[in-house]
């Protein structure tokens, strides 16, 4: 099929709707491939990730398996919420049964105070627990509004990125760097 447009409905209200160039779906064996796929995610009230707002995710390829309720996205994810949030990925695999998105490449994502890279991440699908792999490095900044965007002129308690996964170093005959 070309030029396909999809929605999911959830307690009578739109949970998700997208597009799709192309689709293959082979429904004897449950499978679905697409090409330059395009997704809305409408979180519902009270659920981990409707902080975010509206979450607009893009990728290249995606394929499932709608029988077993798993299914991956890959050649360049990315994702934007309405809240400002976005970051891009190889490749992301979806778990159904487990509830769960997980990622084994490179991962940059920045959003209201802060700024991350890591290896892969590991996050349960109503963004309730999302939990960087394989080392990370980024910056935080702190605010008493965890929407509020970053200014100028507060003044940051960000520090120079450092691996998460680095070793304490031992006591040095140096004096302390200042900064």
């Amino acid at each position: 099929m070309h030029g396909v447009a999809f929605a999911r409905l959830s307690d009578g209200r739109a949970a998700a709707r997208g597009t799709a160039r192309e689709v293959s779906y082979q429904r004897a064996g449950g499978r679905l491939d697409g090409r330059v796929a395009v997704a809305s995610l409408y979180p519902e009230a009270g659920t981990g990730y409707a902080m975010f707002g509206e979450v607009l995710l893009t990728a290249p390829r995606v394929d499932g398996d709608l029988g077993n309720k798993r299914g991956s996205a890959s050649g360049g994810v990315t994702f934007r919420a309405s809240r400002g949030d976005h970051g891009t990925t190889e490749r992301l695999f979806w778990d159904g049964p487990a509830d769960r998105l997980t990622g084994d490449r490179a991962v940059a994502a920045q959003g209201p105070g802060y700024a991350v890279r890591s290896q892969g991440f590991s996050a349960r699908a109503d963004g309730s627990d999302v939990t960087l792999t394989g080392g990370v490095i980024g910056t935080l900044q702190p605010t008493g509004d965890p929407t509020a965007q970053p200014t100028a002129s507060r003044p940051s308690t960000s520090r120079k990125p450092q691996a998460a996964s680095r070793k304490p170093q031992a006591a040095s005959r140096k004096p302390a760097e200042t900064r």
